[in-house]
């Protein structure tokens, strides 16, 4: 091994032991940034699984706009269901115990979007002001009418959520995590899905080398970290798989690039869809794709992410008459069932 694949190497198990610490249960449930006691701050759901929520940080400081993110719940807390109804209406409680009235305006990035959603009807049910949603990068299948007519379908065939086993809900994201992944393959050309199989493989390969390197401590703790990841993600995919948005007039606004963390074509990430259950809707085409408009285009985003929570309108590098014909032909590709862009 050189000392570049060791400089390598150490930075990753570096990057994995920040994850671990970062999203321990000792970890701090808010972490609140540009706190000035005068703006309604944003209530954001990080949803990160990798780096706990780093990089909010950065956008907090591109932003410049308070902003209090909420941390997802550890799977490790007992008679925790995978299922967003229920991660919803226990995080609506850790809201009003951080901010007991409204109005409220709520944020996310991919299955923290989802929670926000939901956590903002649930405030409307209970009679709060929701002001806005900002939903980056969220995950559109559930919004797809054959995505909705599948999941009616098989929870049809399962006892009603609060009667539901904690087991039966699990097989239950399984199964419509299947039809997820299918779904999101469809999307994909054959030169991309070729590049998809190429780059699991390459995957596979390089995890094969590190078994024979023979650092069996180093790879006994990563390994320790990436099974806690992994669970970490299952729990979160088969919550954001097996839920079912409601319609809601509550302002949403989001953002989103359309491709995978890859790169590709992704209508998993294609935010507009969410026109189809939003009454009160509006999206941004963001730059880059689903991880870097998080770094590369930060920036970007966090100017979006500004003009809209101080009312303004959203986005400095696109003249507004662009962004509007933008727009307009993203809802006649609606009208007419094709993605837009295609």
């Amino acid at each position: 091994m050189t000392e570049a694949d060791d400089d390598t190497r150490n930075r990753r198990l570096e990057k994995l032991r920040f994850w671990r610490r970062a999203c321990a249960d000792q970890g701090a449930k808010w972490k609140c940034y540009n706190d000035n006691g005068a703006d309604i701050p944003l209530i954001f759901f990080h949803g990160d699984t990798d780096m706990g929520g780093l990089y909010v940080r950065r956008l907090a400081a591109e932003c410049g706009y308070p902003v209090a993110a909420l941390a997802p719940r550890s799977i490790e807390e007992p008679g925790l269901r995978p299922c967003v109804e229920a991660l919803g209406k226990d995080m609506v409680e850790d809201i009003l115990a951080f901010r007991p009235s409204g109005p409220y305006r709520l944020g996310g990035y991919c299955n923290g979007a989802i929670i926000a959603y939901e956590c903002a009807r649930r405030l409307r049910e209970r009679g709060h002001e929701v002001e806005v949603v900002v939903m980056i990068e969220p995950a559109s299948l559930n919004t797809r009418p054959v995505f909705r007519a599948v999941q009616q379908l098989i929870a049809a065939m399962l006892p009603p959520p609060e009667a539901r086993s904690l087991k039966a809900q699990q097989r239950f994201g399984d199964v419509m995590h299947v039809v997820w992944n299918i779904g999101r393959l469809l999307h994909l050309s054959p030169r991309e899905l070729l590049g998809l199989v190429r780059y699991l493989g390459h995957r596979r390969m390089m995890w094969r080398g590190h078994l024979v390197a023979g650092e069996q401590e180093a790879l006994d703790q990563e390994r320790q970290v990436r099974e806690t990841d992994a669970a970490f993600k299952t729990f979160h995919w088969r919550s954001v798989s097996t839920y079912l948005p409601l319609p809601t007039q509550i302002p949403i606004v989001a953002l989103s690039t359309g491709m995978d963390g890859g790169g590709r074509r992704c209508g998993m990430y294609d935010g507009v869809q969410w026109a189809r259950v939003a009454a009160n809707f509006r999206h941004i085409r963001l730059r880059g794709h689903h991880a870097t408009c998080l770094s590369t285009h930060v920036g970007e985003l966090a100017s979006d992410l500004k003009s809209i929570l101080r009312g303004l309108p959203p986005g400095k590098t696109e003249p507004p008459a662009q962004r509007l014909a933008r727009q307009q032909g993203d809802f006649t590709m609606l009208a007419l069932g094709k993605a837009p862009g295609s």
